[in-house]
């Protein structure tokens, strides 16, 4: 029986050896979570490395950090792309948590480099931290699961895609936009950064007025005590913007815009019931309804800031710290009909003859009280400061500061030249 099991098969073929059978991988990342990875880092590292300039114009500590938090996501990305493996994914997970760890530090208590001052959250950098939260998350899910996206087909794969553009499409709209752009700092204030003017043709900028203001210094950098309980009072202009996104949500709010449209003061809109400062001092009542500011009158007009009032003869104390800057008007031509109160020629037009105001249905009253705008809107943060008085960020269709004089403004809804 042996020798017969030992004889080779008919035609002189050997029996086949067997093969070994094929064992996958003990860990394999997919394809599209590679690419999710992927993507997540260079968009979080663009951000970064956009933003350098900006930061080491200020503090070469800074645009250093993120010049660095920049080329490490560059080569988390292409590593995981690449080359990836469990030791990859632990890096970036470390990696991204320290830098969400830093910028949560830099947003309340401040960093003890740089400036070393709080500063306010912004569109740029809140988006980019949204997309190092993804990447822990997607990484965390990565390691258990590696072979999620494995066998799709084609059409799974192509909504799958989706994804990677949308991330493509925020990155870009976050490095082009006001926050970004505008971002060039000059020292420390209230809400993050004081900005230096800008060289050359300011394409009308330096023209623009509003009102008296009392004189002060440059902003000063606060401690940090100081500077986390006026972010606790700027905290709650939060809500508004959430609420009134845009002029047609405050007009359903019984928001009536009050005077034109003006570059750097944007088209103000007050709310059905006013609450001035009690004593000059910001209590939750007051914060709570501002008047709003918006960028342009039209139903879809964006929000742009607040203004605050407070009916007094002396500068109120207002906001914590000495960095809000208040100011008034005088002899504006105000109206009122049915309870709603307007100034139809605008606040800065304070040569107004009363027989022209008088053709609107109103008079000319000698002094406004104190008024102060504040710009915590995500994308309109001004580059002169939270609290200054007339916000770059506000232009004309044209991208512009050119206006007219206000004593031609006559019926028109806005100040601009073109």
């Amino acid at each position: 029986m042996t020798d017969l099991l030992d004889r080779p098969l008919a035609g002189g073929l050997a029996a086949p050896e067997p093969s070994a059978p094929t064992m996958p991988k003990a860990w394999d990342l997919s394809l599209p979570l590679r690419l999710l990875l992927g993507c997540l880092s260079a968009a979080a590292a663009v951000i970064h490395l956009a933003m350098v300039p900006a930061h080491a114009g200020e503090s070469m500590v800074e645009g250093v950090a993120f010049a660095i938090s920049g080329w490490i996501q560059v080569l988390l990305a292409v590593a995981i792309v690449a080359r990836p493996s469990r030791r990859w994914l632990a890096l970036a997970i470390v990696a991204n948590l320290a830098f969400i760890a830093a910028w949560a530090v830099s947003r309340t208590v401040g960093l003890p480099i740089g400036t070393g001052g709080v500063e306010s959250a912004t569109v740029v950098d809140l988006t980019c931290v949204g997309f190092e939260v993804a990447l822990v998350l997607v990484a965390a899910v990565a390691w258990f699961r590696p072979g999620i996206g494995r066998g799709w087909d084609s059409g799974a794969l192509v909504i799958a895609s989706a994804i990677p553009v949308a991330i493509l499409i925020g990155t870009t709209a976050v490095v082009v936009s006001p926050s970004a752009t505008a971002h060039t700092h000059g020292g420390e204030v209230a809400g993050g950064h004081t900005h230096g003017a800008a060289t050359g043709d300011d394409k009308g900028l330096s023209t623009l007025t509003n009102g008296h203001v009392h004189a002060h210094a440059a902003d000063v950098a606060l401690d940090r005590t100081t500077q986390a309980q006026l972010n606790a009072q700027l905290a709650q202009t939060a809500a508004l913007v959430v609420t009134y996104p845009t002029v047609a949500a405050a007009e359903a709010g019984g928001y009536h815009r009050a005077g034109p449209f003006t570059p750097g003061l944007g088209a103000h809109y007050m709310p059905p019931k006013i609450v001035p400062a009690p004593n000059g001092n910001m209590d939750d009542a007051s914060l709570a309804a501002p008047m709003l500011i918006f960028d342009g009158i039209t139903p879809d007009a964006p929000l742009a800031g607040f203004m605050y009032l407070a009916y007094r003869t002396d500068e109120p104390a207002g906001f914590i710290g000495p960095n809000d800057h208040w100011h008034y008007h005088t002899n504006v031509c105000m109206t009122m009909k049915d309870g709603v109160i307007d100034t139809p020629l605008g606040a800065d037009a304070e040569n107004i003859d009363p027989a022209v105001c008088s053709e609107y249905g109103g008079s000319i009253i000698d002094n406004t009280g104190y008024m102060l705008h504040v710009w915590t809107v995500p994308g309109y943060e001004s580059t002169n400061g939270t609290f200054s008085d007339v916000n770059p960020a506000i232009t004309c269709p044209d991208g512009t500061y050119h206006h007219i004089e206000l004593a031609d403004l006559g019926r028109k809804t806005t100040t601009c030249l073109a």
